[in-house]
């Protein structure tokens, strides 16, 4: 028969251990709950994303044409931006940046670089839409129409190469003897991860549709 002193031992053991779990269990829980509160937000926002289809992009790529209208389309993973030149603010207004402008573009030849973000997280969804203008461009393929609409003329590209790199490599936005055209951005992983980057040749080009 346990005496009142053990009982009373006991039964502090037992209440100490509880309020150990306790201590353990709640921690976990916030954990978990953060955890899946973030997916959730990335299942809300990502679906926003969606791919343009072919035809809507060739189509928003013929209406576009005009000499004060710059802008790439990929109609096969539904790409379509505004280019702008300036700093790297650029990026964080929904536009493709022209950077480096004096490597190339179109007109003179070069190396024409261009460079967007790829996946901007908001809590607004419309931010989200307007800023990863880049978000499908890994899934290009090699053979890829790529078009530039550039001071009122169109510039039809063919992606030759679509590669990886890492974000120290800068070969990509070196000067070409040849009309080249570079797009990079960031990978899935962010800026620190790496880069993917499309490179394309001219193929042909259309004269502007305006008088």
């Amino acid at each position: 028969m346990l005496t009142p002193k053990f009982r009373l031992s006991k039964k502090k053991n037992n209440s100490t251990k509880a309020s150990s779990s306790r201590y353990y269990i709640v921690p976990i829980l916030g954990l978990l709950l953060l955890v899946l509160g973030l997916f959730l937000i990335r299942i809300i926002i990502t679906p926003v994303i969606e791919r343009k289809t072919l035809s809507q992009v060739t189509q928003a790529a013929d209406e576009a044409i005009g000499p004060d209208r710059d802008m790439i389309f990929i109609p096969t993973v539904g790409l379509q931006a505004q280019i702008a030149t300036g700093g790297i603010d650029t990026l964080d207004k929904g536009l493709a940046w022209h950077r480096l402008p004096e490597q190339g573009d179109p007109v003179r030849g070069g190396n024409m670089i261009i460079t967007g973000h790829n996946f901007i997280w908001s809590l607004d969804s419309k931010k989200v839409l307007e800023n990863s203008i880049f978000y499908n461009l890994n899934k290009i393929k090699v053979g890829d129409a790529i078009l530039i609409n550039w001071h009122g003329a169109r510039y039809e590209y063919v992606a030759r190469t679509v590669k990886t790199v890492k974000p120290t490599d800068t070969s990509v936005e070196s000067q070409t003897p040849q009309p080249n055209l570079t797009i990079y951005t960031c990978t899935y992983g962010g800026f620190t991860d790496g880069r993917v980057v499309v490179v394309a040749t001219p193929k042909a080009i259309e004269k502007s549709k305006t008088p």
